[in-house]
């Protein structure tokens, strides 16, 4: 089992609800959904960032997502 030396919580802007709605309206989780919107390039990120799930399949389908599968 392992630990996350901090956690940081993302508050939703505009354009993080104008992308997390547009997906849930598509059919995804509002946490997928939420975890696309922090993993696709911004300008913070230019790269993007990973996503670390146990369920990688579940983002196979959305564009520019990184998935990294961790142990569940």
């Amino acid at each position: 089992m392992g630990a996350l030396p901090a956690v940081e919580i993302v508050h939703l802007d505009f354009a993080a609800v104008s992308t997390v709605s547009s997906l849930v309206r598509e059919g995804h989780s509002w946490r997928i959904a939420h975890a696309v919107h922090l993993a696709r390039p911004s300008l913070e990120w230019p790269d993007g960032l990973p996503v670390l799930t146990s369920e990688p399949d579940a983002y196979a389908a959305l564009k520019l997502v990184r998935t990294l599968r961790v142990p569940s």
